[in-house]
């Protein structure tokens, strides 16, 4: 919802400590899924550089919900334990054995044992959401005062209010970022951080991070990503976002029967690949240009696939129905914060979109209001 810097990056990797450094290798992930509605579990490597998931192992879960998965590492890095249409959850490889415990009906509250790192990055996705979820709240409200044409007297007290809050998001995960031991749990808080933080602030805890695991090819890349962007800011943001003119990353969530849609289905369309969500009031607000252009291109060989960042169906069918999208919808269903689509497609905020050509390339991002109708009008003649 909020964009304040303009770095936006996937996070993932470490090395356990700058001064010693672990040998990684092989490392087991095992343990127990309950309610699963399909029995498939996947471990994925999340590499650096924002490439897509690579799948390392695979197994189908037992009666009893026992699991076991392998895989491979050459430093501490992330990863991904996902199950079939349904939930996933991040994990670090900072021990060679890790034990996950997780019922699918209430997937936030999973337990990992084994890994230090992937259980205080959990804890830092709940209290990141509870404060994410009330800054929302305050904007909302502002919002609403706005369109009442309240007074400034009474506008400032909530402003005051969200710069608080705000001010408290950057302070929990600054504060995580520089108490963490763990560089890939760093590596992706610094995602995070990328919301809220300035520029400037985001270069600090970026170089200190770097420099404290100076062997860690994750933490040099996003150095490199941070001290880069400082020295290019005329640089026209359409140019900056790193997967342009690459393939999109593959898109298979559940739409609104439930079952499981695919992006790579559409190719052979120009597809624009729109993140929002319900309770985005930015995104509430872009809506009806997503809808005029539809309209305007939806016989010219282009679609829409609208992502939605909602944990709630209900509200988020709701949504669908009251802003009259009409075209094809899948939902994340989970907590935006910590899931992985953020990390695929490397946004820190929504509305986010990107479009999509016929070959699966991605040739714009972050197309608003006129923007949008030019660029189609443009590659659509």
């Amino acid at each position: 919802m909020i964009k304040h810097s303009a770095v936006m990056f996937v996070a993932v990797g470490l090395l356990a400590t700058s001064c010693q450094q672990k040998k990684y290798g092989a490392f087991t992930i095992s343990g127990i899924v309950k309610n699963a509605a399909q029995p498939k579990l996947y471990l994925q490597e999340l590499p650096f550089g924002g490439e897509q998931p690579i799948i390392l192992d695979s197994t189908s879960i037992g009666k009893d919900g026992k699991f076991t998965l392998k895989g491979i590492g050459k430093e501490e890095g992330l990863y991904r334990l996902v199950v079939a249409d349904g939930p996933d959850m991040l994990l670090v490889n900072d021990n060679d054995a890790i034990e996950v415990n997780m019922d699918v009906n209430q997937y936030r509250k999973y337990i990992v044992k084994g890994s230090p790192a992937s259980e205080s990055l959990h804890t830092l996705f709940e209290t990141y959401r509870k404060q994410d979820s009330a800054l929302y709240a305050v904007f909302v409200e502002i919002d609403t005062l706005q369109k009442r044409k309240a007074t400034d007297s009474v506008l400032n007290i909530y402003r005051t209010k969200r710069d608080e809050q705000i001010k408290a998001m950057n302070n929990t995960v600054t504060t995580f970022i520089k108490s963490s031991e763990s560089a890939a749990a760093r590596y992706y808080a610094l995602g995070m951080a990328s919301r809220t933080l300035t520029a400037d602030e985001l270069k600090v805890i970026a170089n200190e991070s770097a420099n404290k695991f100076k062997n860690h090819s994750g933490l040099k890349k996003i150095q490199e990503l941070v001290n880069a962007s400082s020295k290019a800011t005329q640089q026209p943001a359409a140019t900056t976002y790193p997967l342009l003119n690459k393939q999109a990353p593959e898109i298979s969530l559940q739409d609104t029967d439930g079952k499981t849609f695919t992006l790579s289905s559409l190719k052979g369309k120009y597809v624009l690949v729109d993140f929002w969500a319900s309770w985005c009031g930015p995104c509430r607000k872009e809506n009806p240009n997503v809808v005029a252009a539809y309209k305007q291109f939806q016989n010219k060989n282009f679609t829409i696939l609208g992502v939605s960042m909602d944990d709630d169906k209900t509200a988020w069918l709701k949504a669908i129905k009251a802003d009259n999208l009409s075209w094809k919808h899948v939902s994340i269903l989970s907590d935006w914060n910590s899931h992985p689509i953020t990390q695929d497609y490397q946004f820190s905020a929504i509305p986010f979109n990107v479009l999509i050509d016929p070959q699966g390339k991605i040739i714009a991002s972050e197309l608003r209001g006129m923007a949008l109708e030019r660029k189609l009008a443009e590659v659509l003649k």
